[in-house]
């Protein structure tokens, strides 16, 4: 080999090794960053768990001061068997050891104002992270100074039926009923006979008999069995209705099933039950579909006030009706007054209208302000174009 080749091969070898080291060094750096990064992440992890497990211990201790026996403060004896009163809720601290980190937990109390029932705690946790950091979390929260005996009412459900039935009667007995004392109760509506007794079974609220009578002794009555149900409400008047609480107004029944049997109001009464008011009740005799004297009798059809000049100008009458879907559940039920009813098996009451000026709109407002336009019958609405 000559000198001219040796040294062109020398010069090849020595630039190849050099490639080769500028290649490692690259590759170190680049691992050196890998490893931060892990570590960082590391770090990351660390921190998140930390935090997590300091607001845990934060709101073990708000619930550990939550969680008093009695308004009044214990003593020391019983503080010692672990029991402790809203009085003795008072500034305090705790060491508590995690999963990877020693946490210090103070929390401060503070009263509220004079007569207010209340104490403000504020929790801090404080803990050193794996970097040597200081790192904390703040919790604050009102605690009520009430006695721990009332809440037991929310989340221990009374004995027997959930709600109250006033005078332990169903719902659908009229609350001015008064009870006859075996298991029935008697009713007179405003505007009725005074010896006209409606009466009631107190614990399926239906309507069994009706009555006449003119002292208080059951036994003297006059009494016809009937299966019915009342439908009860107001008639009210708007400022420019041509009408008032004097006028002649009737409820009428259009029926599909069952009978209309008798309705009553305050309209000529000199003092009526409400001031500007007209206070009706009326009597529906339910069908029977079928033998099962378990099963309710029902009925069906529409109500609508009889009496009225019913028009569109300002000399006539337009009927509106107090309805709305009061319970969320996307329909308008029958206690919700729709514009016919069907298949009801209870008495319904606030069924409740109101008579403005021919040429008013029904008005609407809030969800118990809202009404819709009964009589005439509103304008269907047309169809959408194909």
């Amino acid at each position: 080999m000559t000198s001219k080749t040796f040294r062109k091969a020398l010069a090849i070898g020595g630039f190849t090794l050099i490639e080769a080291l500028v290649a490692m060094a690259i590759g170190g750096f680049g691992l050196m960053a890998v490893a931060r990064l892990q570590l960082g992440l590391q770090a990351e992890s660390d921190l998140a768990k930390q935090l997590s497990e300091a607001n845990f211990i934060g709101q073990q201790r708000i619930e550990q001061l939550r969680a008093f026996q009695q308004v009044a403060a214990f003593d020391a004896t019983a503080l010692a068997a672990g029991k402790w009163g809203y009085g003795n809720i008072a500034t305090g601290t705790q060491s508590v050891t995690g999963s990877n980190a020693v946490y210090t937990v103070n929390w401060t109390i503070s009263d509220a104002a004079s007569g207010v029932p209340y104490k403000t705690a504020q929790v801090v946790v404080q803990w050193t992270d794996r970097q040597g950091g200081a790192q904390q979390a703040l919790l604050t929260t009102a605690i009520a100074g009430t006695d721990p005996a009332a809440a037991l009412g929310l989340g221990i459900p009374p004995v027997g039926t959930p709600i109250r039935r006033p005078k332990d009667r169903d719902l659908n007995v009229p609350v001015p009923a008064v009870d006859l004392g075996d298991g029935t109760s008697a009713f007179t509506p405003p505007g009725a006979a005074a010896d006209l007794r409606l009466v009631f079974n107190n614990t399926t609220g239906l309507l069994t008999k009706r009555c006449t009578g003119s002292d208080s002794d059951p036994a003297t009555w006059t009494c016809e069995n009937i299966d019915g149900y009342l439908v009860s409400g107001y008639v009210g008047f708007g400022a420019k209705a041509v009408v008032g609480p004097g006028s002649a107004i009737n409820l009428n029944f259009t029926l599909t099933e069952g009978t209309q049997s008798g309705c009553y109001d305050d309209s000529g009464a000199t003092t009526p039950t409400y001031a500007g008011y007209i206070t009706y009740t009326c009597v529906i005799i339910g069908s029977d579909h079928d033998s099962d004297a378990a099963t309710r009798s029902r009925w069906s059809g529409r109500s609508d006030l009889a009496g009225l000049t019913i028009g569109s100008t300002k000399d006539d009458s337009k009927v509106c009706r107090y309805s709305a879907d009061y319970n969320g559940n996307g329909l308008i039920d029958n206690s919700e007054h729709p514009a016919s009813y069907d298949q009801v098996t209870e008495s319904l009451e606030n069924q409740n209208f109101l008579v403005v000026a021919g040429n008013d709109a029904c008005p609407t407002g809030t969800l118990l302000e809202t009404t819709v336009q009964h009589q005439p019958a509103p304008e269907p609405e047309p169809e959408p174009a194909p």
